[in-house]
């Protein structure tokens, strides 16, 4: 799966590519001529049935010009942040951006749908005729189905992208089984004082030869006889 998931930028990518070239195709066209009339997101429309070559204008609906713009404002903003997004996460962790660019086209494909229906409507009532469906009349083209599909890709890229990660990250639970592991603390030390072995060095009182008793214990000739006193 992490191989699924160092491609899944492709997916945003392409759909941004695939809206940028909407941009340059037809939102709608009016197929009830002799000749098709394709009409852009902006309002703009050309005919290829004119009599000297082709015909270019602007639809005569002000409410489809305004909310084109309002939609393709939009789409721009969008695409140009989902390609730089989908090159800038190559092989990275997938960025919540790409599932809110997702929605957002999702809303502004459903909002130019459904606000090209009532802005038709509203030009029609106030001429004073009688309602009729705008997406009868006209085909959608694929600048108005682009968005719904660079939303599904981004989308989808988003939740692949999630679902894989949340695989590698998961830790195997540690067994209950598994014996406890035990702390052996350290002996406290010990000191144990042991005693400076000395030199027992008999202690002399009195002279063996003559019995002069003798002042110092560390003496080896007796001082009045001149015995030598280290022989004993």
């Amino acid at each position: 799966m992490s191989k699924v998931r160092d491609f899944v930028w492709l997916l945003p990518f392409i759909g941004s590519i695939l809206t940028a070239i909407s941009l340059l195709t037809p939102a709608f066209v009016d197929f009830s001529g002799v000749t098709p009339i394709f009409y852009y997101m902006i309002g703009t429309y050309i005919s290829m049935g004119g009599i000297i070559g082709p015909d270019f204008g602007f639809i005569g609906i002000p409410f489809l010009i305004i909310i084109g713009i309002i939609c393709l404002i939009l789409v721009i903003i969008c695409t140009i942040i989902m390609f730089i997004s989908s090159l800038t996460h190559r092989k990275k962790e997938i960025p919540g951006s790409w599932l809110a660019l997702g929605i957002i086209l999702m809303f502004e494909a459903i909002y130019y749908i459904a606000g090209t229906q009532m802005g038709y409507m509203i030009y029609l009532a106030m001429r004073g005729s009688p309602p009729a469906s705008f997406w009868v009349h006209f085909s959608p083209s694929f600048a108005a189905i682009a968005p719904f599909i660079t939303s599904g890709l981004s989308i989808v890229a988003f939740i692949i992208g999630k679902v894989t990660r949340k695989e590698e990250v998961e830790i195997k639970p540690i067994s209950k089984e598994a014996p406890p592991v035990s702390i052996v603390e350290p002996p406290v030390s010990q000191q144990i004082s042991q005693p400076v072995p000395t030199r027992d060095i008999p202690a002399v009182k009195f002279c063996p030869a003559c019995g002069e008793k003798i002042p110092h214990a560390q003496a080896q000739y007796c001082p009045s006889c001149g015995y030598d006193l280290t022989k004993d």
